[in-house]
């Protein structure tokens, strides 16, 4: 997903009690952070110097404090998971830049910034609330001297849900008041969405994901136009590039839908939005088990066999997979 630009106020120094020269030097900073903190992750090392730099001048400033989070967030996540320790430390950072205004004068990239810290932390309590509901179930009645017992488990769990709740209502705001101010549509309504889902808010579900499809696919026109328009190569690969982007995060929101329906046994609607997934990205692969596993439940089992072939036919899939195990056992009926 490409990262929404960080607007001109990151880059305006405006602390009246410093001096003509501190103010300079802090615009400085400022505009030079902000252009690392747009390159890639290599240079969020560089960023974050500018950032310390700036805020050595003016301790409380908004606009450097607003970025210092948003480097933390970046550095939060990566491939091989999630850094809990900058995750909190962006949050911390990013709710008492929060609490300096109003959530209706806060510029969107604080409000989306701050919405994503609260998602992801929302989303570590609920998985270990479902680790803990998970134990609970394994233990037995009696345990030994030290060890907890179901219902203690239990009683983490429901403390976790709970924790859980708040960071993804806290979320909700953010992306709530970004929706309402008309400000990065796309991106607050896939948020949204994920949310209602962790939430099992089926109703407000459908409505986002809606309301994102539209988004998304106002976006891909309006990247099209640009593509179509320019005559400057650069430019043109840039934006095609764009689209490309947006089409796979297009056809990943559908693959959340299609097994948010699957899930409700809403076969035929699932069966919708697997369709248009792989006419869409017939490379798709894992998309061919997903589809073929509803065509099963809709007794079509010809059609079924057909998808799991071609999931077979991907080499990429481990071959004592679970998954694997499924389809040879279907095609082989």
């Amino acid at each position: 997903m490409r990262r929404p630009t960080l607007p001109l106020f990151l880059l305006l120094a405006a602390c009246s009690s410093l001096s003509t020269e501190e103010q300079q030097q802090l615009a400085g900073f400022q505009e030079r952070a902000a252009r690392y903190y747009e390159m890639n992750d290599r240079h969020l090392g560089q960023a974050m110097d500018m950032i310390e730099r700036g805020l050595a001048i003016a301790p409380d400033d908004y606009k450097l404090n607003a970025l210092r989070a948003a480097v933390l967030l970046r550095k939060s996540g990566s491939a091989t998971g999630t850094d809990h320790k900058k995750l909190d430390e962006a949050t911390e950072v990013l709710a008492k830049v929060y609490d300096q205004r109003s959530a209706w004068r806060h510029e969107p990239i604080v409000l989306l910034n701050y919405g994503l810290a609260l998602q992801k932390q929302g989303r570590r309590h609920l998985g270990e609330a479902l680790r803990l509901e998970g134990q609970a179930s394994r233990t037995p009645a009696r345990v030994a001297e030290g060890d907890r017992t179901a219902e203690q488990l239990r009683q983490d769990a429901a403390a976790q849900r709970e924790l859980a709740k708040q960071k993804l209502d806290g979320a909700a705001e953010q992306f709530d008041v970004l929706i309402e101010r008309g400000e990065l549509l796309r991106i607050a309504h896939n948020h949204r969405m994920q949310i209602a889902r962790d939430q099992q808010d089926d109703q407000r579900f459908v409505i986002e994901a809606n309301a994102y499809f539209e988004q998304n696919k106002l976006a891909q026109a309006v990247t099209q136009k640009r593509i179509d328009d320019t005559l400057v190569v650069p430019y043109e690969m840039e934006q095609s590039q764009w689209l490309q982007e947006l089409r796979q995060e297009e056809l990943g929101v559908r693959g959340l839908v299609a097994d948010f329906f699957y899930q409700k046994k809403q076969y035929d609607k699932a069966l919708e939005q697997l369709n248009r997934i792989l006419e869409a990205d017939p490379r798709r692969f894992a998309d061919y088990w997903n589809r073929g596993r509803v065509l099963c439940e809709l007794g079509r089992t010809d059609e079924a066999k057909a998808d799991f072939r071609k999931f077979l036919a991907d080499p990429s899939q481990p071959p004592t997979s679970d998954k694997v195990t499924f389809a040879v056992k279907v095609v082989s009926q």
